[in-house]
This record gives C-alpha cells, structure tokens and sequence, in this order.
C-alpha cells in the first residue's frame, strides 16, 4: 500500500468513524424509545422493578393484549391489499412498450425475493416501533454465470441501520450516508476475513474505535456514501452517423451533451457550442470495522439502495433552543394508558381475590390449634365443619358467640369503568376513534356499515400507509434507476405479468423486429414510478367469480367454461376439469409438441363456413329491410295524396258556398233598392239632406246584415275535422319486427 492510499483511507476511516458516532449519538433517543415500544407490543407494560416487587410479594400482575388488535388492522389491511410499481415513459427512448417491461419486470424481482413479505416487514416496524427499512441488492444468477439480477432484502432488525439523522424524507432518500452493521466474535471475524491486515484488536486499536471494538465483539459495518468529482460537459454538435453523409441515414437534429473525460477523441473547438463545470457523485459502499478498510465495491446506480418506512415524525425543541427529531409509533401515545388499563384489570383480580381471604372474629383462647387449622383451610377449599369453644378460662361460664368472618361486599365497579376509559385512550392514541359512529349506534350489522366502521378507524392511522407507500415508490425508483445498468446485454430474462402468469422474454436483441415476436423490449429510458395499490386477493376473485357466472348465463358461456371453473378453486380436480372446458382455438400447445396443421386447417374451414352464413344472413336481412322500408315509403305517399285531394275537394266547395252567398247578398240588397224607389216615386217625397243621410245609414246596417249572412254561410260550410291514428312497424337491422310507432293526424270528415 502506498504512502498516499494509506492517508486515503485514514482520512475515510476517521469520517467514517466521526459519522457512526454522530448518527449513534442521534438516533439513539429514537432506539430508545422503540425498544420501550416493543416491550408494550409483546404484552409487558410493567417497570420491571414493579413486576419483580409484585411478584416477590405473590401479588397479581396482569398483561392483557390490548393493543396488538389495533397493530393487526392496520397491517394486515396492507398485506391484504399488495402494493404495485408502475412504470410511465419520460425519455430517453423509453416507450409504451418499454414502460410495460419495466412493470413486469419489477413484478418478477417481487415475486421473486418475496417482496411482499420485504415490504410488510419494514411497515410493521415502523407501526410498532417508529422506524423499519428494506433494501435493493444484487446477486449473481448462478456460481457459473456472470450476469447479476435485482433482488429485494429483507431488514428484520432495523437498529442495525443507521441512516443519515439529517435526512428529512420519510423514505431517506435525501441521505448523505448511511451505515448496515453486525457484530461478530474476534474468532468469526477472523475466519470471514483472513486477508485483513488488522488481526491482534488490542487495547491501543480498541481505543481508536470503542464503539466498534468491545471485548469479544467486533463491529463489521457497511458504509455507504457519495463520492463526488468534478466533470466538464459539453454541449457539441450533432455528429453525422455513418452512411448519412451519402443520404443513406438519418441526420442527427440536436446537439448532444457529454463529458469531456468520457470522449476518446476531443471535438474540434468549432464543434463545441457551449461548456460548464458539473459536480458528479458516484455511489461507494466500503465494508469496515472502524480501523481498516476490508472491501471496497462502487455501487452501479445513483442512489444510496437502502429504503426506510416512518411513522409519525415530529421536530420538537428540547428546552436547550436545539431541535431534535422524534419518529413517533402506533405504540407511543398508547403506552400510558395500556400500563394503566392493565393496572386497573389487575386491581380487579386482586379486589376479587382478596374476598375468600378475609379474617374471622373470635376471642382469645376461643379456638385450638387444630380449629385454627380449619379455619385456615377453609380459605382455600370447603370445609364440612368449623367447630369453636363456648367458653374460655376469662369468660367462665358466659356463652360466647360462634366467630364470624370479616365479610366484606366486593366493589369493582369503579375499576371496571377506570378500565374502560383507559381503553378508549388507548383506541384514541393510536387512531382508532373511541367514539361511536353512526352505524355502531344504530347496532348495524351489514357488510357495509362494518366497511365503514373499519374505513373510519384506517384514516387515524393513513400517515402510516402514506409512507409505506413512499417506501415502495423509491424503491421502484432505485429498481428504474438499475434494470438498464444490470440487465445490459443481450438475454433471455423472466418477467410476471399482471395476470400473475410467467414469460421469459428477449431483451437487448440487435434485431429489434421479428417475426414470431414483434417487439422484443430493451432496458434502455427513463421512466417514472408510480405506487398503486389494487384490491385485496379475496375481494378480486370474488369479483371476478361472480362477474363469471353472469356471463355462463348468456351465450358466451362456452367460450369462458374453463375460466368460470378455475376462479372457484377446488385444487387439481378442477384444474383437470378447465382443461377439458378450455375451448380449442384458446388451449396452449404442450411442451415439445407442435400444432396439429390439421386440426387448424379444419378449424380454419369451419371459421370459414361461419362467415359464409352470416354474410348470406346478413344479405337476406338487408334485402328484407329494404323492402319493407319501400313498402312502408308507398303506404306514406299514399296517405299524403289522399289528404291532399280531400283537402283540394273541400276548399272548391268552401269557395262555391261563398259566392252563392254573396251573390244572394246581392241580389237581396238590389231588390230593396227597388222597392225604395218605387215608394219614392209612388209618394212623390223629395228627401231632404236628412232623409238621404238616414237613407244611407240604413243602406250601410242592410250591408252588414249581409257580411255577417255570408260568414255564417261560409262556417255552415266547412268541413268537420276527425282524429286519424296511423301506425308504423319498427324493424331490427335483422329484420325482426320489434313494435310499432302510432302518429295520429286530423283529417276533414
């Protein structure tokens, strides 16, 4: 080792020690306060001072399970409703198709490293105790392959991580650094490691690093953190790819932007449009035990691939002005009132217990030893006879009362209601409202109102599911961030679809088109991460179960047989019978066996003669409707002509009656004109200008006398109106006769 490494890694050791020391330091409170959470998960609540008092002096000390009811709730509702990443196109190439293998393949890494269990385990931690983690690894396919997959690790012992304590995400992913550790025996550490410089861990070593170093126990941490460098981007021009020159390929459009350490050959300073100064940080893990370095691996992606869950986190003032962060449990708030829920039950039994043990009142000398012996055992077991004294040496010949025992009436009730009280606390601390809800009062039973009631009590607790689901959001993240880096070459991978069937596909193929597979998916893009969470297991197969036997009612039954048998279970017996039930054109050829050109020939023919009839059918169809679409066009102008002519026919009658009318009229008013002159002449009376005005007065009244004759004639004479109800035949494209529309009409009679 060089002079100028070795400073190297003391200047890293001396970090890594200042960090480990400064998280400790920080997150201690924290751990504190987790292991307490954890004493009250598993049923003691008791101050092991006051449990070992208590039982030295043979007195009661209950631990009633009061709260893990509420932990099961909120965690089995997310193991029942499994979380899944989704992919979206942003750039770089990624597409559609793309996005769609990124799915599939995250669902295959779940599936295969048992995600869901990886998930629930850090959110049961973070329930529980405040603070639970997952990680991302890699692994080799096999001893005798190269290629590596992705792999999700489970973390059961949070307190072996120790991230950064200024990150602020819930998820940790704004970290600078972050520590995984285990403690091994000197003799351990030595087998694992038998190259390592550092093997006599004295007292001089042990004191550079006690918290690493203690007794028998060696600390061996991974470390993780950043390393940054300094890098010059460049913004070029477009290059012209080879042949495009000739015309014969596409011409780059855009600028491109590199660095300048990653170019075999500098651009000419003309191709250089703009430059700038970037700082670069690569991710490192470096495996040590506080005073030597023992493995140094540089990590393929950008983050940092460890993942935390946290509960509830608060920012509080600890009386000093400085502020330190608390991560808050389900447990937290209810501790107080489960220790005195417990307190109260065991102040009951005691209460209830002590009744068969109250004292007998006798006098002095009133009993023998052997009376007191029964006596005694009557506390514990019935007693046929308790025989006493009548008299003593003090009380001479004076009979004395039997003895009589101290009864004293049993009063919990108080207990019982301080007991309740302090379980409504306890419901209140942890989300799950105390307060009746509407249908709890009204004592509903229904599905729905029990949803209800379970939907109000997981909203006291959905910060906790908030953050579960960042957890598993930044996963995907660090999943997009290295599919394209670890799946980099050419091969066959497997992914899960979301039917939950299995496929191995190509990937990276030079040939991009094919003609049995057309698309064949590479790792290439960028793509953004989205959490959803679908329905639980049950509930989806009941739905579908149940959507199934309403299409077996109908005549697509046939074709769905085999789907409707297998949504009901029933292990292999009804996996034999959807076999048999699964139509022909749907059953998958078995391995090793090709398709039978015969079979598919005559299915083909059959296909064929199909849509032969339907097309004739369809032809007959047509022809009918369109003949009675012409029939019915007939009827309708037929009925058009014949209201026209009556229509025609009553307005000349209209128009005759009103000139005889008016020709009556006429002749009405000459003939008094006549006899109005006759009488002139005949009396031989020159009218004054008085007598001709009257005169005229009257000619106009004898006028309008004849109008309103005329139109009295001209109503008399028009026709009466009727009420007329036609009918038209509704047709299906078919053909088929579906009813009839009714039109009614007005016609003259």
């Amino acid at each position: 080792m060089s002079a100028a490494t070795k400073r190297d890694d003391e200047k890293l050791l001396t970090e890594i020690r200042e960090r480990y020391d400064y998280a400790f330091a920080q997150w201690g409170p924290i751990r504190d306060e987790g292991k307490t959470d954890m004493r009250y998960v598993a049923g003691d609540p008791w101050d092991p001072a006051d449990r070992k008092a208590r039982e030295a002096a043979g007195r009661p000390c209950l631990s009633l399970d009061e709260l893990n009811q509420y932990f099961n709730q909120v965690i089995n509702d997310v193991r029942a409703n499994p979380r899944a990443m989704k992919f979206a196109p942003t750039g770089r190439g990624a597409t559609d198709q793309t996005a769609e293998f990124y799915s599939n393949k995250a669902r295959e890494i779940e599936y295969r490293s048992k995600g869901q269990i990886v998930y629930t385990t850090a959110f049961q931690n973070a329930v529980e105790r405040g603070y639970g983690f997952c990680r991302v690894n890699t692994r080799y396919v096999s001893d005798t392959s190269f290629d590596q997959e992705l792999w999700l690790e489970m973390i059961a012992n949070p307190d072996s991580v120790l991230l950064d304590p200024d990150a602020i995400m819930p998820d940790s992913s704004d970290m600078g650094y972050g520590f995984v550790v285990e403690s091994r025996n000197k003799s351990e550490f030595t087998r694992a490691f038998p190259h390592a410089k550092i093997t006599d861990f004295g007292r001089e070593v042990s004191a550079l690093a006690p918290k690493w170093i203690q007794g028998e126990k060696i600390l061996i941490s991974e470390y993780w953190t950043f390393k940054t460098a300094e890098k010059t981007l460049l913004l070029v021009k477009p290059r012209p790819l080879p042949g495009s020159m000739l015309g014969l390929g596409p011409q780059p459009q855009a600028p491109q932007a590199v660095y300048k350490e990653d170019l075999a050959v500098q651009p000419a300073a003309d191709d250089i449009l703009d430059s700038r100064t970037v700082e670069t940080r690569t991710v490192c893990q470096y495996l040590t035990n506080g005073v030597e370095i023992l493995k140094t691996t540089e990590w393929a992606g950008k983050y940092i691939p460890i993942v935390s869950c946290f509960g509830k986190v608060l920012y509080l003032d600890n009386g000093s002005g400085a502020t330190e962060r608390q991560i808050l449990s389900m447990t937290r708030l209810a501790r107080d009132p489960f220790m005195a829920y417990c307190f109260y039950a065991t102040c009951e039994i005691e209460v209830v217990g002590s009744t068969t043990k109250n004292p007998y009142w006798a006098y002095e000398n009133q009993l023998s030893a052997a009376q007191l012996t029964a006596i005694q055992q009557s506390i514990h077991e019935p007693v046929a006879v308790l025989l006493a004294k009548p008299t003593t040496e003090a009380t001479g010949q004076t009979i004395l009362p039997l003895p009589v025992r101290n009864y004293q009436e049993v009063q919990i009730q108080g207990l019982s209601v301080g007991r309740e009280e302090m379980r409504r606390s306890v419901q209140a601390a942890m989300g799950s409202t105390p307060l009746p809800t509407q249908a709890q009062r009204r004592n509903e039973k229904s599905g729905k109102a029990l949803e209800r009631m379970d939907q109000s009590a997981q909203r006291g607790s959905f910060h906790f599911v908030d953050h579960y689901n960042g957890m598993i959001q930044h996963v995907g993240v660090i999943v997009e961030d290295l599919i394209d880096k670890i799946y980099d070459t050419a091969r066959d991978v497997g992914v899960r679809k979301p039917d939950e069937t299995a496929e191995v596909v190509a990937i990276n193929q030079p040939q991009q088109q094919d003609s049995q597979k057309p698309f064949l998916p590479s790792t290439q893009g960028d793509h953004q991460v989205t959490v959803s969470t679908g329905p639980s297991f049950d509930s989806e197969r009941d739905a579908a179960s149940e959507f199934a036997d309403l299409l077996m009612q109908t005549p697509f039954a046939p074709r769905i047989g085999d789907l409707a048998v297998k949504l009901k279970g029933g292990g292999p017996i009804m996996d034999q019978i959807a076999e048999r039930l699964t139509p022909p054109e749907f059953a998958k050829a078995k391995d090793g066996e090709a398709p039978n050109p015969q079979q598919l020939t005559q299915e083909l023919g059959q296909a064929k003669a199909q849509l032969q009839q339907l097309e004739q059918l369809a032809q007959q169809m047509k022809s009918a409707l369109d003949a009675d679409q012409a029939k019915q066009a007939a009827t309708v102008k037929m009925k058009e002509l014949e209201i026209a002519s009556r229509e025609k026919v009553a307005d000349q009658d209209r128009a005759a009656k009103i000139e005889i009318a008016r020709i009556t009229a006429a002749k009405q008013a000459a003939d008094l004109d006549a006899e109005a002159a006759e009488e002139r002449i005949a009396l031989g009376i020159k009218l004054d200008a008085d007598a001709q005005e009257a005169e005229r007065q009257r000619q106009h009244e004898l006028d309008l006398e004849a109008t309103k004759h005329a139109h009295a004639i001209e109503i008399a004479s028009r026709p009466s109106k009727k009420t007329v109800t036609n009918k038209t035949l509704n047709r299906t494209p078919e053909g088929v006769i579906t009813g009839g529309t009714e039109v009614q009409e007005e016609v003259n009679a």
